[in-house]
Protein backbone atom coordinates (compact mmCIF):
# COMPACT_ATOMS: atom_id res chain seq x y z
CA UNK A 1 0.00 0.00 0.00
CA UNK A 2 2.42 2.50 0.91
CA UNK A 3 4.67 1.79 -2.74
CA UNK A 4 1.13 2.76 -4.33
CA UNK A 5 1.07 6.17 -2.24
CA UNK A 6 4.49 6.96 -3.20
CA UNK A 7 3.93 6.42 -6.63
CA UNK A 8 0.83 8.74 -6.11
CA UNK A 9 2.87 11.40 -4.96
CA UNK A 10 5.55 11.45 -7.72
CA UNK A 11 3.05 11.36 -10.07
CA UNK A 12 1.23 14.35 -8.33
CA UNK A 13 4.95 15.93 -7.99
CA UNK A 14 5.67 15.85 -11.25
CA UNK A 15 2.32 17.18 -12.83
CA UNK A 16 2.68 19.93 -10.12
CA UNK A 17 6.40 20.68 -11.86
CA UNK A 18 5.26 20.36 -15.41
CA UNK A 19 2.12 22.71 -14.49
CA UNK A 20 4.81 25.39 -12.69
CA UNK A 21 6.74 25.22 -15.77
CA UNK A 22 3.88 26.36 -17.94
CA UNK A 23 2.73 28.86 -16.01
CA UNK A 24 6.50 30.47 -15.95
CA UNK A 25 6.72 30.29 -19.46
CA UNK A 26 3.65 31.96 -20.48
CA UNK A 27 3.22 34.13 -17.28
CA UNK A 28 -0.52 33.16 -16.41
CA UNK A 29 -2.26 30.08 -15.13
CA UNK A 30 -4.17 27.51 -17.02
CA UNK A 31 -7.40 29.47 -16.72
CA UNK A 32 -6.05 32.39 -17.76
CA UNK A 33 -4.33 30.52 -20.92
CA UNK A 34 -7.05 29.11 -22.05
CA UNK A 35 -9.62 31.94 -22.16
CA UNK A 36 -6.40 33.65 -24.10
CA UNK A 37 -6.11 30.65 -26.34
CA UNK A 38 -10.17 30.71 -27.46
CA UNK A 39 -10.31 34.49 -27.40
CA UNK A 40 -7.16 34.30 -30.30
CA UNK A 41 -8.49 36.32 -33.76
CA UNK A 42 -6.50 35.54 -37.03
CA UNK A 43 -3.21 33.16 -37.24
CA UNK A 44 -3.20 30.41 -34.74
CA UNK A 45 -0.32 29.63 -32.95
CA UNK A 46 0.82 26.03 -32.86
CA UNK A 47 2.90 25.89 -30.60
CA UNK A 48 0.67 27.79 -27.98
CA UNK A 49 -2.00 25.52 -29.00
CA UNK A 50 0.47 21.98 -28.36
CA UNK A 51 1.24 23.57 -25.37
CA UNK A 52 -2.94 24.34 -24.28
CA UNK A 53 -3.16 20.49 -25.19
CA UNK A 54 -0.51 19.56 -22.71
CA UNK A 55 -1.45 21.75 -20.10
CA UNK A 56 -4.96 20.95 -19.92
CA UNK A 57 -3.99 17.08 -19.39
CA UNK A 58 -1.25 18.42 -16.28
CA UNK A 59 -4.40 19.88 -15.01
CA UNK A 60 -6.68 17.30 -15.42
CA UNK A 61 -4.42 14.51 -14.05
CA UNK A 62 -3.03 16.70 -11.05
CA UNK A 63 -7.35 17.60 -10.07
CA UNK A 64 -7.94 13.57 -10.58
CA UNK A 65 -5.23 12.50 -8.61
CA UNK A 66 -6.00 15.27 -6.02
CA UNK A 67 -9.29 13.87 -5.15
CA UNK A 68 -7.66 10.42 -3.63
CA UNK A 69 -5.03 11.82 -1.93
Amino acid sequence: MRLLHDRAEQKMDYYGKMIAEMEQKYGMDFSAFEKRIHSRVGEEDFEEWDDFILWKSYVKASRYREQFR
